[in-house]
């Protein structure tokens, strides 16, 4: 779950009203281009999050991604996302319910679900597909690319290796540890998507001052990465790991067929 706060209050309340009904629309870029809100802010809402793919696969890609298993997102414009690794595949659905309404009154962003993740409505609310915290942060400021990133690689940590509310009984557990524990930042479930959100920064900040040039700053950050890595931390837990990730529940994707080879 990505949080700005995280009050005993809303564990609580999110706890009761866990079973409560919701009506839900289902977002992918074709639908969210078909959105009935004025030009461009549809077009522009579907490009922002066809660009934070793009620079998640740059992130899962280079040497920061620790945490996820090697892997890229596939984003279809009918379909919809989903995570890829040479295990198989999970999808990544974005949905954004009256259950996201309730979490982004407590100030979550999202939630994660078996299937992906739920988002709620956000201001000014003309469009679930388009004003909805995928595309909109605090204080009604549309996204970037790299906070749509962020959303996606927290939300897929928790999917992937399965912590969080990714189940019923999973969700249970996660509340009474946050409830009678008093964890939050630092809840047992949130610590991989936490590393994740750490190696996605050092990605971002490695990349810009590359692009700058700016090599003394770069010779301050490697290091400061290498010695986080080595110490212990109770808000997150970075891989790589010895453990394999839960069986994802799609099958693997075929291996291309080799080239012909040239007798001759």
């Amino acid at each position: 779950m990505t949080a700005r706060a995280r009050p005993l209050a809303a564990s609580a309340a999110l706890l009761l009203l866990g079973g409560a009904g919701c009506r839900s629309v289902e977002l992918t870029p074709a639908a969210v281009e078909r959105a009935l809100v004025e030009a461009p802010a549809p077009a522009r809402a579907a490009a922002t999050w066809r660009k934070a793919v793009a620079l998640a696969n740059e992130f899962l890609a280079s040497a920061q991604r620790r945490t996820l298993p090697e892997g890229r997102f596939e984003l279809s414009e009918g379909a919809g996302m989903r995570f890829v690794t040479n295990a198989g595949a999970w999808p990544i659905t974005v949905c954004c319910t009256t259950w996201g309404d309730v979490c982004v009154a407590f100030d979550f962003a999202a939630q994660e679900r078996e299937w992906g993740f739920v988002v709620g409505s956000k201001e000014p609310g003309r469009d679930r597909l388009v004003d909805n915290s995928l595309f909109v942060g605090s204080g009604g400021m549309r996204l970037t690319a790299s906070g749509v990133a962020h959303l996606i690689l927290h939300e897929t940590t928790h999917v992937v290796w399965r912590e969080g509310t990714v189940g019923f009984w999973n969700g249970v557990s996660y509340y009474l540890e946050s409830i009678f524990l008093f964890r939050y930042s630092n809840h047992s479930d949130e610590r991989g998507p936490n590393a994740t959100d750490e190696e996605f920064d050092w990605f971002l900040n490695e990349r810009a001052l590359r692009v700058a040039g700016d090599a003394a700053r770069l010779d301050t950050l490697l290091p400061y990465i290498e010695r986080h890595l080595g110490e212990a931390h109770d808000t997150c837990r970075h891989g790589p790991f010895e453990e394999a990730p839960p069986a994802p529940p799609e099958p693997a994707p075929p291996s291309k067929p080799s080239p012909p080879r040239d007798l001759q």
